[in-house]
């Protein structure tokens, strides 16, 4: 169990990646720190290529996984928040990423 997280939600996350051919996706906040409770939410970052036009349905199938922590989804290219993009860039941990 990675980050405290069970493989197999990590493994979901990856799969529906896959499938909507994301770029990337960041694990940040408490769970990529480590200091995160067994409540904690999950915390999100995901890179997509330039012509991404699924993110209503991406947020669907990650939100309708099979755990009952909330999860956080944030799109970099919609981050506004410079505080946020230097704290995902600092403490995140790549989960996924497309090569």
């Amino acid at each position: 169990m990675k980050y405290n997280l069970s493989d197999k939600i990590i493994k979901e996350i990856k799969s529906i990646a896959r499938k909507y051919l994301i770029k990337k996706i960041i694990l940040f906040g408490s769970r990529a720190r480590g200091d995160n409770k067994p409540t904690s939410d999950i915390d999100i970052a995901v890179y997509t290529f330039p012509k991404f036009d699924n993110e209503g349905l991406f947020v669907s199938e990650i939100q309708d996984l099979n755990t009952l922590l909330k999860i956080d989804i944030v799109f970099l290219k919609d981050i506004t928040n410079e505080k946020l993009i230097a704290n995902i860039k600092e403490e995140g941990v790549v989960i996924y990423e497309r090569l």
